[in-house]
């Protein structure tokens, strides 16, 4: 099975449409979206009736979890919580009722999907040194495990029982004594310097994924932000990738 997996799309349709059509050029055979549907960007509803119809799973992100009111923005800096309160008030009662139903975790074949951590999934664990990423394995058993929530792509590699590394590179072959653990990057809002979207491509039959860069108008969403009154801050970060 092809499998196409995204994340943290963050209500950032102009992307995700691009996204979405590297993945038809790429054969993906099944999407996968490891939530963060909403949250900073222009287009939230827009955003979740078309993950939801193209997607064969989507996991809950804790933006979402907390535009549905599960919880508190107070965790969020300053950006965040404007963002996530403007959300708030633009969502559409099928867009809380489809969000509504999306789990914290799912697994297919030898895959696991889940928005921040293995560990606890409604607790949005952070995963971003590697100490985290060793934890993180002894609460899978697959032998990948997919995530996002940093907006940083990376490849973390256990190789047999107790060897540990990060990939030098952004694919990679699962081996037979190897499990991994992969970062997905974010497709509305990438934190790397680089601010193309990100998405995986993964082979489920050999065990092979790659991490794949597309570039979007990131004007057109900074346009559309603008218009909408979101923060300056949040729209000048999209050229950046930061």
């Amino acid at each position: 099975m092809i499998y196409g997996i995204f994340s943290d799309i963050h209500s950032n349709l102009i992307a995700l449409e691009q996204v979405l059509k590297s993945m038809d050029d790429n054969n993906v055979e099944q999407k996968i979206c490891l939530g963060d549907a909403v949250g900073y960007g222009p287009f939230p509803n827009e955003c979740i009736e078309l993950i939801q119809s193209v997607s064969s799973s989507v996991i809950l992100g804790n933006h979402d979890s907390v535009a549905l009111g599960r919880e508190s923005s107070y965790q969020f800096n300053f950006f965040a919580r404007n963002a996530i309160e403007w959300t708030k008030n633009e969502l559409s009662d099928k867009s809380i009722d489809t969000m509504q139903k999306w789990p914290y975790l799912t697994t297919e074949e030898k895959l696991t999907f889940v928005h921040a951590s293995p560990r606890s999934p409604a607790d949005w664990t952070y995963i971003a040194t590697l100490d985290e990423a060793v934890d993180a394995f002894s609460y899978f058993s697959n032998r990948v495990c997919f995530i996002g929530h940093t907006h940083l792509p990376v490849i973390v590699i256990m190789e047999g029982e107790q060897s540990f590394f990060v990939s030098e590179y952004l694919e990679h072959k699962v081996l037979d004594n190897q499990r991994i653990l992969v970062n997905v990057g974010s497709v509305g809002q990438p934190r790397d310097g680089i601010p193309t979207a990100s998405w995986c491509l993964c082979d489920s039959s050999n065990l092979t994924v790659k991490i794949m860069r597309v570039p979007y108008d990131i004007h057109k969403t900074q346009k559309v932000m603008r218009q909408k009154g979101l923060d300056d801050f949040l729209i000048n970060r999209l050229a950046i990738g930061k």
